[in-house]
């Protein structure tokens, strides 16, 4: 990693340890030793010359790295667990498909791919030497990929935004051509800055160590990042701007109105990325600050899938309306089942057992009863079914149309 000038025969040379590694002390010492013929001594396993980075080693750092590297582990299973669940639960109801939901779905799918690609890219090049050392091709390739997924993830925050903006705005407005727009901006977009990043890096940059280390080629990749985070606090502002003079339009206490601000605040910046303005700027590498900066950009990072999930999925009046009303229904169904049931093996009891003639005639009675039981309960289920659907209805109805510039079904 390093190189060594003539050194006497039967004496120790030293350096400082390479400042470009991370988890190396630059003020600490390596050394390697001559032997008296003249060769530089030799690991006894490998058979190679050898020099001792041992002190280079930040036993301290290591382990503070070792913790920020297994909180995103776990912030990024917890999501993928999350985000896959409400993706699924989209997914399953037709009264849940709606433009803004399609957007939720794609900002899933970059939550899930963003997730799943840090994980490999972590475990197959950041904790293991040999590849780092070896630098082949497709660890280049790999952490290209990640930085393409990880630029969607802002895209589609972006879009989110966007689009909640315009249809805020702008009163007539086509779904389906802001639709288009929106997947152009989410998918198709990221290739420009990640294509110009991966091209100037492997032509003049430092291609050593799978691309482990940042450079100052990293602006190409956070210099759009950036603007669309920007841009998303300008939407946020502004549509605050408007649902607080709608609020005062329809002469709303005050308290009502700082509670359903605060929460508009409380769900958009997480759908956002807002959070992410909260911390731009990282202490000094190597003090407890970076440290602590890193362990909360970790938890941020990771866990907002799993936020954003808990929001807009399992927390959002309609989704627990549609879930309810179907849980319902197949309570419906099995009751149902069970009175089928049971009625036909009484009529089978009574048709197998020996009675005389004049028996089946109280049978056939008997039968009659037990299906107008039947259908006297099956009515009964029905109105209370009836009276379920008329709830969810009317939860649907108090529940604002969020296709109709509304916040409150975001």
């Amino acid at each position: 990693m390093i190189c060594w000038n003539y050194t006497l025969a039967q004496t120790r040379a030293y350096q400082l340890c390479p400042s470009f590694i991370q988890g190396f002390i630059p003020s600490a010492l390596v050394f390697k030793d001559c032997n008296p013929d003249g060769t530089w001594w030799a690991h006894p396993l490998s058979g190679f010359p050898w020099s001792n980075y041992t002190y280079c080693h930040d036993k301290k750092g290591h382990e503070q790295r070792l913790g920020v590297i297994n909180m995103y582990f776990a912030g990024f299973a917890i999501s993928l667990i999350f985000v896959a669940v409400a993706l699924v639960i989209f997914s399953s109801f037709k009264q849940l498909k709606c433009s803004r939901v399609t957007l939720h779905k794609h900002l899933f799918v970059s939550y899930i791919l963003t997730g799943l690609l840090w994980i490999v890219y972590y475990r197959a090049t950041a904790m293991e030497s040999t590849v780092l050392v070896s630098n082949p091709i497709w660890c280049q390739f790999l952490h290209c990929l990640t930085q393409y997924v990880t630029i969607c993830k802002y895209a589609w925050m972006f879009s989110e935004g966007f689009y909640l903006h315009m249809l805020i705005v702008i009163t007539f407005i086509g779904e389906k051509r802001m639709l288009h727009i929106c997947y152009f901006i989410g998918w198709v977009f990221p290739l420009l800055p990640t294509a110009t990043y991966s091209l100037i890096r492997s032509t003049n940059g430092d291609t050593s160590l799978c691309w482990m280390h940042e450079t100052n080629l990293n602006w190409i990749l956070t210099g759009p990042v950036t603007v669309m985070l920007i841009i998303n606090l300008i939407f946020l502002f502004n549509i605050l701007r408007i649902l607080l003079s709608k609020l005062r339009a329809v002469n709303t206490n005050e308290t009502q109105q700082t509670r359903r601000t605060v929460k508009a605040i409380l769900i958009l910046i997480p759908l956002l990325g807002l959070q992410y303005i909260a911390i731009p700027f990282r202490p000094p590498e190597g003090t407890h600050s970076a440290y602590i900066y890193d362990m909360i950009s970790a938890f941020v990072v990771a866990f907002q899938g799993m936020f954003v999930a808990l929001i807009f999925c399992f927390f959002n009046g309609e989704v627990m309306c549609v879930m309810k009303r179907r849980w319902n229904q197949m309570q419906f169904r099995l009751r149902k089942g069970e009175h089928r049931r049971m009625c036909s093996t009484a009529v089978t009891l009574m048709d197998s057992s020996q009675i005389p003639r004049t028996g089946f005639r109280n049978s056939g009675s008997w039968t009659k009863n037990c299906h107008s039981q039947y259908e006297e309960t099956k009515d009964s289920e029905m109105q209370s079914m009836m009276s379920t659907t008329l709830h969810d209805v009317t939860c649907n109805e108090v529940q604002p149309n969020p296709e109709h510039h509304n916040l409150q079904g975001i």
